[in-house]
């Protein structure tokens, strides 16, 4: 029987989720707590969780606080945060996920919906086969010049050009993605010379404080994807949650087309969608990276586009995924040509822009 701690003050909340995962054979709600205080008491009394719900605004000890301790002990068990939309809120979420929570779940705004039992229920699920992982504070490459990672060997005659015609760089993330993406695009330089689309799943009203905290720590700006907006060099563009992400070419320019779509496959953003969007345009050289998330999104796009364009493919390597499941179908298909540790995902795709006629 899997043993679930929710720590959340609303007590209707703390209902809720404990009948969702009370109607699901083979989990059981073993505590409850009002706060992280009360949480990190039953943690020094001993218990263990397989998985931990845990709300962010809280008195006593918020969110923020209960894993900045459960970090400072190195306790390693699996944290879910069902966090509600405040914009307060969605930015302590992504800190939250830096701080090593797998995922996030958005509370319902009334009464909970089918929609919110079927994904807590599922992201609950994904945490019983987590592997146990370790925090580190990320850099802000902004800071100082003495901060800004220098490139690896192999790429330091990387000088960048005006602009890269034909060429795009894309990546896609779902479970543990907003925080492998910080080990991922601080590493492409100001003069990268083509533009950068990421597709993370997540909700809407998210990706805009994803994209705030990337652009704080990267060479590159980073800025959540607007519809029309013309592709620019350098320019790391996030899908916005909620909705469906394609590009589009206008004469000699390509633009966004941001859409409030139905979800394809549970999904909106959906890396699929945008990854077919490239078959009718102007880049003739795709370079893509596979990162952790659940599911197999990206796999049919991959494969269709192969069929028509130069596309080079990296898949993060298992051993540094939180979840195995959007490279292992990309692997499976063979649609990958390099798989690598996260941290060499972002110098692979450079290296191959060079080699290739970026």
């Amino acid at each position: 029987m899997k043993k679930i701690l929710i720590i959340d003050d609303s007590a209707l909340m703390r209902r809720v989720m404990s009948d969702i995962i009370k109607s699901e054979p083979g989990m059981t709600v073993a505590n409850t707590a009002d706060n992280g205080s009360t949480a990190v008491k039953y943690l020094e009394d001993g218990k263990r969780y397989d998985c931990i719900l845990l709300d962010i605004n809280m008195p006593k000890m918020d969110g923020i606080g209960f894993l900045t301790y459960i970090n400072e002990k190195r306790i390693t068990m699996p944290v879910l945060v069902v966090s509600s939309i405040a914009s307060q809120s969605t930015k302590e979420t992504m800190r939250a996920l830096e701080l090593g929570a797998y995922d996030f779940v958005k509370k319902p705004d009334g009464v909970a919906t089918s929609e919110f039992k079927d994904q807590l229920l599922q992201k609950v699920k994904c945490a019983f086969g987590l592997k146990p992982m370790s925090y580190q504070e990320p850099v802000i490459r902004r800071q100082t010049e003495t901060h800004v990672a220098k490139p690896v060997p192999r790429l330091q005659r990387w000088q960048g050009t005006s602009g890269i015609r034909g060429t795009i760089i894309f990546i896609a993330s779902s479970t543990g993605g907003p925080k492998a993406l910080q080990s991922v695009v601080p590493r492409f330089p100001k003069n990268i010379g083509c533009p950068i689309v990421v597709v993370q799943h997540m909700p809407e009203g998210f990706t805009g404080s994803l994209a705030e905290r990337l652009n704080e720590m990267s060479q590159c700006q980073v800025k959540e994807a607007v519809d029309g907006e013309i592709l620019q060099n350098g320019v790391v563009y996030v899908a916005k949650g909620g909705y469906q992400l394609r590009v589009e070419q206008k004469r000699n320019e390509h633009s966004l087309v941001v859409r409030k779509e139905e979800p394809r496959g549970g999904l909106r953003p959906c890396a699929d969608i945008f990854l077919e969007s490239l078959m009718g345009s102007g880049y003739q050289r795709i370079f893509c990276g596979i990162l952790t998330g659940m599911g197999s999104d990206g796999t049919k796009g991959l494969l269709q586009l192969k069929q028509m364009k130069k596309v080079y493919t990296v898949g993060q390597s298992e051993g540094s995924c939180v979840v195995y499941g959007m490279p292992r179908a990309a692997v499976k298909a063979d649609v990958v040509d390099e798989v690598a540790d996260l941290q060499k995902v972002a110098d692979l795709l450079i290296a191959a822009m060079q080699q290739n006629g970026g």
